[in-house]
């Protein structure tokens, strides 16, 4: 992989990305001794389990539910960590929503590398190279994540109990399914939540410090998909030809986030999942409030201005309505102490997001904005 010591637009991405109906079929051309699957218990209830087993390509297929329940940490992880190196596939596959995905990648670096210095997990590339034992594949169950084409793996922190990324390339799936049945089944709460991540993902990051003129391109696409099928979210099942393009929408928009980082809401956001306010929540309800926080800046207000533009809307208005409608009833009803809000509002500064927003915030910023998701 090209090793640089200056910064330059690169684009990185997964390997193989397979897309539309019946794309699951593309684990027939998988190469396996021992395949693991990762899912959450939820999906052996899908009508696709049986089928999906069938096809993988491998001489034996074990089958693993995630030990996590919600976001993973070191200690949850260790049964799935076990079982992967007792059973020592050759070949893993993830299979649900941004946390299984997430876990999944944890559990195959600590099942690769278990002497894995933890000093080292939070330093981005400083992990010892992964694809020794098994190569890695990602069967996103949900739309928005992104987690299918980044180079991060979140966890939670004991220590700071905020959310962490974990990073490295060699996260990038060797083999992406993006198989629209296989979401078909999902509520449309959670789909709209999952929407409003995607979107976040693509707003933050074609505004972010960190300028990639090829992101800008696929925010831009992520946003108008998002936008056009928009006049369905009140629906109470979406076609599988809908499904398909917010797929592919919320793809462009997770590269996007992979090689721009995201900001302010994501800052916050990262600290709110041990308050049980859900990540994509979170950033629907936050993004609105973060965008007119941004604005007082005129370059930032100007950058908006051509995203819209780009993307085929009127306004920025329009698109703070857009993250309205995909939360609209899914308030969080959550009660945080004073003194946990102001532990919220420093590790939001010090999450990685903070660096890359186009505006400087600082503690006061991030209190008055928490207020509208409290």
């Amino acid at each position: 992989m090209l090793k640089l010591r200056f910064p330059l637009p690169v684009f990185r991405n997964s390997k193989e990305i397979v897309s539309g109906k019946n794309s699951r079929m593309a684990l027939k051309g998988i190469v396996a001794n021992k395949a693991a699957l990762i899912i959450s218990s939820s999906f052996k209830n899908s009508s696709h389990y049986d089928q999906l087993i069938r096809l993988i390509n491998s001489e034996s297929v074990l089958v693993i539910e995630k030990s996590w329940a919600g976001e993973p940490d070191i200690k949850n992880l260790a049964p799935t960590i076990s079982e992967l190196e007792i059973y020592k596939p050759d070949y893993i596959i993830a299979l649900g929503g941004g946390s299984v995905i997430d876990g999944a990648k944890l559990a195959w670096m600590f099942y690769e590398n278990p002497s894995v210095d933890q000093n080292d997990l939070y330093k981005p590339f400083s992990l010892p190279p992964l694809g020794s034992k098994s190569k890695f594949a990602s069967i996103p169950t949900t739309i928005g994540s992104g987690s299918e084409v980044s180079s991060a793996a979140v966890m939670i922190d004991p220590e700071s109990m905020s959310k962490k990324a974990v990073v490295t390339h060699d996260f990038l799936s060797e083999l992406v399914i993006l198989d629209p049945e296989l979401v078909s089944d999902v509520s449309i709460n959670i789909l709209k939540l999952s929407i409003a991540d995607a979107l976040s993902h693509a707003v933050e990051g074609y505004v972010s410090r960190v300028n990639h003129p090829i992101m800008d391109s696929f925010a831009e696409k992520a946003i108008s998909i998002i936008h056009k099928n928009s006049q369905f979210f009140n629906d109470t099942k979406f076609s599988i030809e809908m499904i398909t393009d917010l797929q592919n929408a919320s793809m462009l928009a997770g590269i996007v986030q992979n090689h721009c980082v995201v900001g302010m809401s994501h800052a916050i956001a990262h600290q709110l999942a041990v308050h049980n306010i859900g990540h994509a929540l979170a950033n629907g309800i936050l993004m609105p409030h973060v965008i007119d926080f941004n604005m007082q800046d005129e370059a930032t207000k100007f950058k908006y201005s051509n995203l819209c533009k780009n993307s085929g809307i009127q306004n920025i208005d329009q698109i703070k309505t857009l993250f309205k409608i995909l939360v609209e009833n899914q308030e969080p009803s959550v009660s945080i102490k004073n003194r946990e809000i102001k532990k919220i509002c420093t590790n939001a500064l010090d999450d990685p997001a903070a660096r890359t927003n186009p505006v400087s915030f600082y503690e006061d910023d991030v209190n008055k904005i928490m207020k509208y998701i409290l």
